[in-house]
């Protein structure tokens, strides 16, 4: 039972943990998708389901109907009444193309997360923004190539790095045209900074 979107959090989130064995391979019934090891999860505190952390959140409580710790179902007004273009019991997944639940957040084949349920085209997919723990992730991994850039004795390992994510537009699971511009901007400045460093290196090589 999904709360409105404008409905305040009824409940405090309880402890979050990474799913183990015992927990890997059950579903998460907010967005349809199997849980996998390593992932962020919680368990309802009313009825023990286990939920991702991220879906509980969205949700603000237990999918669970008649649940203590189910958020308060407001009935939207008919202007408010939000309009899903997702049809049918599947879409197909715009990262994947595998067929999912229509109202999954997650593919539960490849991974991949939607800010909702509509059904999205895989350009719009892939050209979406970063976002939470995504957008950690992106940040660190472009911080760490520019840095592979500073570093005199790895500049033409970060150089050749760099130039391949920009050209190719995918490296290390980080999708060049989803990138913030401020990250873009790191990036060539540290493709400018290994080229200079090769470049003096190569110079104290010629003239030592």
């Amino acid at each position: 039972m999904a709360a409105s979107p404008h409905a305040a959090s009824a409940f405090p989130q309880p402890p979050v943990y990474s799913a183990d064995a015992e927990v890997a391979g059950k579903q998460c019934s907010i967005c349809q998708s199997s849980i996998l090891g390593g992932e962020q999860v919680l368990n309802c505190p009313s009825c023990s389901l286990v939920f991702h952390a991220d879906c509980w959140s969205e949700n603000r409580g237990c999918s669970a109907y008649g649940c203590k710790s189910a958020p308060p179902t407001i009935k939207p007004s008919h202007q408010d009444q939000p309009v899903s273009n997702a049809w049918g019991d599947e879409k197909p997944c715009p990262s994947c193309a595998r067929k999912i639940r229509s109202e999954a957040l997650k593919c539960r084949f490849c991974g991949a997360v939607f800010a909702s349920r509509d059904l999205i085209s895989k350009d719009e997919y892939r050209s979406r923004s970063y976002e939470g723990t995504e957008y950690a992730a992106a940040r660190n991994k472009s911080v760490m190539l520019f840095l592979l850039c500073a570093a005199a004795c790895l500049a033409p390992l970060g150089l050749v790095l760099c130039l391949i994510l920009i050209q190719s537009g995918s490296l290390m699971g980080v999708d060049y045209r989803r990138l913030p511009t401020t990250l873009r901007a790191l990036l060539w400045c540290g493709v400018g900074i290994a080229s200079l460093l090769i470049v003096i290196m190569i110079l104290l090589a010629v003239f030592d």
